[in-house]
């Protein structure tokens, strides 16, 4: 399993280690085989067009994964739209791994296996928002 993590705004560089670190345990814990990319985004870049502003803004030209393994999928955060919705970027990256994994939540059956692993999967590897988190599910 890879993970990669690219940060294109600057200014969320800080959340590159944290999310790495808990991205690893959960894809463990979720039995992922194969590589994932998790791009640490800022507004202006969220709102372009993915392909355009990954090409343009990394190092060297386009991000290729890496062939050798499966290619799972890409997540997309924006720490700073996430916190000034009082969302919580843990929660945000264990939800983008879940629908990685196969996970979604069109169906109400659906919904209740996806946020009960959610809840799961946050009290195991979550932050220190723990209860704000679980007081909404």
């Amino acid at each position: 399993m890879a993970i990669k993590v690219w940060v294109i705004d600057k200014k969320a560089e800080k959340y590159k280690n944290v999310i790495l670190k808990k991205a690893r345990l959960v894809a463990s814990f979720l039995h992922l085989n194969g590589t994932i990319e998790v791009f640490l985004v800022g507004s202006r870049q969220m709102k372009k067009n993915v392909l355009s502003f990954v090409a343009k803004e990394t190092r060297g030209g386009f991000i290729y994964p890496d062939l050798r393994e499966k290619y799972l999928g890409e997540i997309y955060l924006n720490p700073f739209y996430i916190n000034k919705n009082n969302e919580d970027i843990l929660f945000m990256l264990f939800h983008g791994l879940l629908h990685i994994s196969g996970y979604d939540h069109k169906k109400k059956n659906d919904r209740i296996k996806m946020e009960k692993l959610e809840k799961k999967i946050f009290l195991k590897f979550g932050g220190t928002s723990r209860s704000q988190f679980i007081e909404r599910l």
